[in-house]
């Protein structure tokens, strides 16, 4: 995550700049940072040089620690928590055998087997090679998976639990990296991540270290229920389709069929792009909360974020 950050830091923060220009420039006959994707970076260099494309990176790396970290996290054990039976066994596990059920089994085994004259039971041989391994409709045997079956609507679930206690848990981070990446140059409120913690502190209180955490939120929670949701849904699809035999990968260790790198790669990158394509607007309007202070020094003169939304489709369309 870390190295993916670093690597797409200087897309991030144009785009961000993109967003807010308007609401940050002194020049009003220029409501757009750039005409294009190669003007934005030409005019970023122009101003604070190489480096500064790179500017909120650090912030936004040490974000991404703590934010996986509980992302995956609530994720997993929601998912368990909705896939459980009443009995608290995730859906389709088997019950743990006590020694005495482990003995009776095995001891109905060897008596089998003493009866039948040390013939191999081969309806039973049979059916345990039919619960690891299937036949197509042309009768070529192939290798099951242990396929999720869990519904859409629970990954969904998990998965806007997940984005909900992860955004709350480090959107202190997320503000400071958003407003070090809007700063232009010759003109920065902070010296870095410590000065700005130090001066938000001082000059709006806790408040302002969550200021914007309601649209922040409902990017977050459909963001992430979308691309869980996705993600699972083609990965399943892919895992059963043949059309894509090619691009699956065989578990040296269990046997089975797993997602290969390009199918990896279409997957997230499909779940991604249409979660952020969806949440993109309200993204927008929750980068311009959160730096709306350094720009509108009086209170009553803030917008909310019904305003801000308002007020950009009226100017900006």
């Amino acid at each position: 995550g870390a190295v993916a950050k670093t690597v797409t830091a200087p897309f991030s923060r144009l785009t961000i700049l993109f967003q807010v220009h308007s609401m940050v420039t002194t020049k009003g006959h220029r409501p757009k940072f750039a005409m294009s994707l190669n003007g934005g970076f030409e005019k970023i260099i122009e101003r604070g040089g190489w480096r500064s494309l790179w500017k909120g990176n650090m912030t936004s790396v040490l974000h991404r620690f703590p934010y996986s970290a509980i992302n995956f996290y609530i994720y997993e054990n929601a998912l368990d928590l909705l896939s459980s039976d009443p009995s608290g066994r995730p859906h389709g596990e088997e019950p743990n055998e006590t020694p005495r059920h482990i003995v009776r089994r095995m001891s109905k085994i060897v008596m089998n087997d003493v009866a039948d004259d040390d013939e191999p039971d081969l309806q039973e041989l049979q059916a345990q090679q039919q619960r690891i391994r299937g036949t197509n409709n042309n009768n070529t045997t192939i290798i099951r998976s242990n396929r999720d079956e869990t519904p859409a609507w629970k990954k969904f679930i998990a998965g806007a639990l997940a984005g909900t206690v992860a955004c709350c848990a480090c959107y202190p981070l997320d503000l400071v990296r958003t407003r070090l990446t809007t700063e232009l140059e010759g003109h920065e409120n902070y010296k870095g991540i410590t000065d700005a913690f130090s001066k938000i502190a001082k000059t709006e209180g806790l408040a302002g270290f969550y200021s914007g955490i309601a649209p922040t939120l409902l990017v977050a929670v459909p963001n992430f229920a979308i691309s869980y949701t996705v993600y699972g849904t083609l990965k399943e699809y892919t895992l059963d389709d043949e059309l894509f035999y090619n691009l699956r990968r065989i578990d040296a260790d269990s046997g089975e069929p797993k997602l290969g790198f390009f199918l990896t790669l279409i997957c997230g990158a499909s779940s991604g792009a249409l979660a952020t394509l969806i949440t993109f607007p309200m993204d927008t309007i929750r980068r311009r909360m959160q730096i709306q202070s350094l720009h509108v020094t009086e209170k009553s003169q803030r917008l909310s974020s019904q305003q801000l939304f308002s007020n950009l489709i009226h100017k900006e369309g």
